[in-house]
This record gives structure tokens, C-alpha cells and sequence, in this order.
């Protein structure tokens, strides 16, 4: 599977708004990108991404893995520069954007992978339907006052009720989240 999937962000980081312990960011797309890549035919690889979404992230830049986050996804902004296939994602065997606006994941940090990165546990609920979801996230670089962080994971589609053009495309859909904020 094709797991360069992220693009660059926008130049200007997140800003934080100060919390307890941890400092709290909240973001969205112009200073994030909400990307997704999927197989066809076993042959080539397509990536889209959601043009907006509004975020928050609880975190200590030190200690990411102690991190929370919570993000909810206007699924009717979804690009992929495909003819047609925008629309195709819209419709109601895909998002179904009329009945289910947005999608969400919210999930919590818990310890570092041997790798550096921090596993994110949580819950993304897509057309209504709700699963539990796994990312890996990862400190990419931290320059100055501003820090990238990128996470990954692979959702199945069918189990969202996504399961049109199965033979065309995998159920394995990739998603990935690449941020700065301001530390």
C-alpha cells in the first residue's frame, strides 16, 4: 500500500489557548491537512483529502504520548482530482453527505511505540456508524516555536457501510494528518 500519502501544510501553525498541564490547540485545515489514499485494482493508488475540518489537541509538546485529540470532518469538502470522483464520495454510498454532514474521530494517547512514535486510541465515527480506531502519531520536527506532528492509520470502509465498488476499490483506506502548531 502506498503510505506517502501526506502533502505540505500551510505555513502559518496553530495557535495554543493554555489548559492545565497540557496546552490545547485549536486548528483546522489552514494550518493541517486531513489526507486519505486508497488501492484500485490492486494497481494504482488515488489521494484526496478533506478541504475542512476543525480540530483540537490537548498536549505537552514533551510528552506527546500523554496527547488527546478531537476532530470533526465536513465530509461534503472532500477532494480528489479524479473527474467525478468528488461527487462519487458525496453520494450516499460513500459519505452521504445529506444525512451525515460530518464525520468525527476523538481518541487519547497512550505511551510510545519502539519506533518513537505514540499510538492514538479512539473512536471515528463515519455515516452514523461508530468504531474504535487506531493512529500512530509522530514528532516529525521541532524548529524554534513550531512542531509537525503526523499520524497514521487504515480504517475499513465496508465497516462504515461504505461498500460500493468492491471490486474496484480496497476497503482498506488509508488516512493521514500532518500539523504544525506553535509550541
Amino acid at each position: 500500500m502506498h503510505r506517502r500519502s501526506l502533502i505540505a501544510l500551510a505555513v502559518l501553525p496553530a495557535l495554543p489557548v493554555r489548559a492545565q498541564e497540557r496546552t490545547r490547540y485549536v486548528f483546522d485545515q489552514s494550518v493541517g491537512r486531513i489526507g486519505f489514499s486508497a488501492r484500485h485494482l490492486g494497481l494504482f493508488t488515488s489521494q484526496g483529502q478533506f478541504d475542512r475540518f476543525q480540530a483540537t489537541l490537548l498536549i505537552d509538546p514533551a510528552q506527546p504520548q500523554n496527547a488527546a485529540v478531537d476532530c470533526v470532518v465536513d465530509t461534503a469538502e472532500v477532494s480528489i482530482p479524479f473527474p467525478g470522483a468528488t461527487d462519487l464520495l458525496r453520494s450516499e454510498a460513500y459519505f452521504d453527505v445529506a444525512r451525515h454532514p460530518t464525520a468525527r474521530f476523538a481518541g487519547e494517547a497512550n505511551g510510545l511505540t519502539e519506533a518513537g512514535g505514540f499510538p492514538i486510541a479512539g473512536q471515528l465515527a463515519v455515516r452514523g456508524i461508530t468504531r474504535p480506531f487506531r493512529m500512530t502519531a509522530r514528532l516529525i520536527e521541532r524548529q524554534a516555536n513550531v512542531a509537525r506532528f503526523q499520524a497514521e492509520g487504515e480504517m475499513r470502509r465496508g465497516e462504515f457501510g461504505m461498500v460500493a465498488d468492491r471490486t474496484l476499490i480496497s476497503d482498506a483506506i488509508r488516512l493521514s494528518v500532518d500539523v504544525r502548531i506553535a509550541v
